[in-house]
């Protein structure tokens, strides 16, 4: 994947002056050339939860601390990261507290500092006012706010317009960022300068990760540089997007984005992970501020919320700082297992059992406040609870009403997860320590296979069939190239050599009782794994994989009319997982059997190109060797659909005695017979 790059031409002071858009004394008031300060916010989500008499005022009070925050710190100005609302048409009441807080803050006596460069015409093209607020003639802009879209308040419905358009038009928020076209994107970057300090902000509002994963790996994600010091710009860009991976393609990797940037705020993404981290692959730095409102109930909210102040000095060097948010609600989550308990335990003790539990998250939550006047104290609890039996389940309702006036959340207080019996819970499979400092001593920039590696080296849940190093390379195969098969491979690979040396050595394993055969055998494996450690196995079985995996899809593991031959007539082809996969027809004229219907009009008619051979399950197999011309089946009426005969056990002779068949169908140029139906065929 190539990301392309463009050069703009910079607008000079005087070019800016003489166009009307700089005032004539060029904004100058007092620069402080030390450095240039932004405070980085993202996720605020205002009117979540606003009809809920307890916490519906949350995301609002702490927005205001926010601007707070901006105020007391004397930044240049806020840079946001989208979702500033819940709702992609927040309500009236929404609208209004949002615009009366900004205007408290927005509004002031404070001179801007910094210039302005781009061509406000070209960054500002689908806006109303195409100009930034504070080079109005008309407002007294104190603290400026540049904020692009997340998916929450994105552009929808008649013009295309969301919430921030509203914001910008009057000239509380600097909107940038708005994606025109989802064909090929161009990010055109606001240029600032300070003293002698000089930053390109580019903007990348939200779009479907899917939709953006697909343009970045066309190279239709164009970024635009300036022509002039290249080299002398500090490159911050701000993006809304998935950052963890949910899918192969639903989120945007790293290495997708252009090595030029200094800095990457990344937006979307609610744990609060502010300090900035390095990646070596891309030589940039990435800050990950997150919500300041819990807008679910996991883990990744209760970390505690933060907000950071970029600080950039000359040469590009920065630093941000990370402020706490104190207004924020506490939040505490607790797990509790009843699958223990027996039949005959009473509801009534169940509930109680909850309830001790529950209030000990309500005592460690009171470890969360603050002390600010404006934050909510009464904690948001979740206990997930794993149970086995429904007898084991009790009324959520019923039982949030016992802490009605104890924590903000009553009614959501439990959520219950079924386990099957006799099943371990992911607790009991993995061993939680191993998996804590593998993924303590990561970065964020850590390959995924190193971490199952390192997990399996120092678990004392070791694997014993399979190689650390093996299973890491399938897991790399699986992340990079997007393999499904590489997992199933190693596995059959590795599985097929360890069956092998246990039958080689059978007898000395099947020496003495049950309990001793289940000793030599563990000892056998211990003993395989180490020679083949000695030997570097792992490094065969590596090569044997990638070797397996260069095969076309369609290849792997499928069997043709050719090797059946060479065994019994009777014996039934049973094709394997991942040819049934790829082999799978689905819905009438499906499959990759390629047919020419004369004029559009027979449907299913005319010369098929790839023989296809029925079997049971519906799998076809394809690239068969032959010359006939399959005559499909009549069409069965009007708008109806053919009904085939009933299909038996298919074996190697019911095979041959089909292709007999074939063979002995009159053919005549340029027509298909079949059951009396002639179609031309359309060359």
């Amino acid at each position: 994947m190539i990301t392309c790059f463009r050069s703009i031409q910079l607008l000079t002071i005087k070019e800016r002056m003489d166009s009307g858009h700089l005032g004539g004394d060029g904004r100058d008031r007092g620069m402080s050339e030390d450095s240039f300060n932004i405070l980085l916010a993202t996720d605020i989500h205002l009117g979540f939860a606003e009809r809920d008499p307890i916490r519906g005022n949350d995301s609002f009070i702490t927005f205001k601390e926010i601007l707070d925050i901006g105020l007391r710190e004397e930044v240049d100005f806020i840079l946001l990261g989208g979702d500033l609302f819940h709702e992609n048409k927040p309500s009236r009441q929404c609208l209004q507290k949002c615009m009366d807080i900004l205007r408290q803050y927005v509004f002031g006596p404070k001179p801007i500092e910094f210039e302005f460069l781009s061509d406000p015409e070209e960054i500002f093209k689908t806006a109303a006012v195409k100009t930034v607020n504070y080079e109005d003639e008309n407002l007294n802009i104190g603290m400026p706010i540049f904020s692009i879209h997340g998916n929450h308040d994105d552009p929808a419905g008649l013009g295309q317009f969301c919430s921030l358009d509203l914001l910008s038009t009057a000239a509380l928020v600097n909107y940038f960022g708005k994606i025109e076209s989802l064909k090929e994107i161009h990010v055109r970057p606001l240029l600032f300068r300070k003293g002698e300090i000089s930053l390109a902000l580019f903007g990348l509002s939200a779009i479907k990760d899917d939709r953006l994963h697909r343009l970045f790996s066309e190279s239709k994600v164009t970024f635009m540089r300036p022509q002039e010091d290249k080299e002398s710009w500090f490159n911050l860009l701000v993006l809304h997007q998935n950052r963890v991976a949910h899918g192969p393609k639903n989120h945007i990797p790293e290495s997708f984005l252009p090595k030029f940037m200094n800095l990457v705020f990344w937006g979307h993404e609610h744990e609060c992970l502010v300090k900035e981290e390095y990646n070596q692959l891309q030589d940039f730095y990435v800050s990950q501020p997150g919500s300041s409102v819990a807008t679910s109930l996991v883990p990744g909210e209760m970390k505690q919320k933060a907000v950071g102040i970029l600080r950039l000095h000359k040469n590009k060097v920065f630093e941000i700082e990370e402020v706490p948010l104190k207004t924020v609600r506490p939040l505490i989550i607790g797990n509790l297992s009843v699958t223990g308990l027996s039949e005959d335990t009473s509801e009534e003790e169940i509930s109680d059992l909850i309830a001790e539990e529950i209030n000990n998250l309500i005592e460690m939550s009171k470890n969360k406040v603050t002390g600010h006047p404006d934050q909510p104290t009464l904690p948001l609890v979740r206990l997930n609870i794993e149970y086995e039996l429904e007898s084991q389940m009790i009324s959520t309702t019923l039982f949030g009403r016992r802490f009605q006036d104890l924590v903000a959340n009553p009614s959501d207080i439990l959520k219950f997860k079924k386990v099957l019996p006799g099943k371990q819970s992911k607790e009991g499979i993995l061993d939680a320590d191993a998996l804590e400092d593998a993924f303590q001593n990561a970065s964020l920039n850590e390959r995924v296979e190193s971490l199952v590696e390192d997990y399996f080296k120092n678990s004392e849940k070791p694997l014993h069939l399979l190689s650390e190093r093996g299973l890491s390379e399938a897991v790399r195969l699986f992340t990079d190239k997007e393999d499904k098969d590489a997992l199933e491979k190693i596995v059959e690979i590795q599985m097929k050599k360890t069956m092998d040396y246990l039958k080689k050595n059978s007898t000395y394993i099947e020496e003495g009782s049950f309990d001793d055969l289940k000793s030599n055998t563990d000892a056998f494996l211990e003993q395989f794994k180490c020679e083949r450690k000695e030997k570097k196995k792992d490094e065969e079985d590596i090569a044997e994989l990638k070797k397996e995996l260069e095969t076309p899809k369609r290849h792997r593991g499928a069997r043709t009319v050719q090797d059946e031959n060479e065994e019994d007539d009777d014996v039934n082809f049973v094709p394997t997982s991942a040819a049934r996969a790829k082999l799978r027809g689905r819905g009438r004229g499906r499959g990759e059997t390629k047919t020419r219907s004369p004029k559009g009009k027979a449907r299913g008619g005319g010369r098929v190109t790839a023989p296809v051979i029925e079997l049971e399950d519906d799998v076809r197999i394809e690239d068969v060797d032959m010359d006939e011309t399959i005559p499909p089946s009549p069409p069965p009426g009007r708008g109806g659909r053919s009904v085939g005969a009933k299909r038996g056990r298919t074996t190697q002779s019911s095979i041959k005695e089909a292709l007999s068949r074939q063979s002995s169908l009159p053919r005549s140029s340029g027509t298909t017979q079949r059951r009396g139906y002639n179609y031309e065929d359309s060359d």
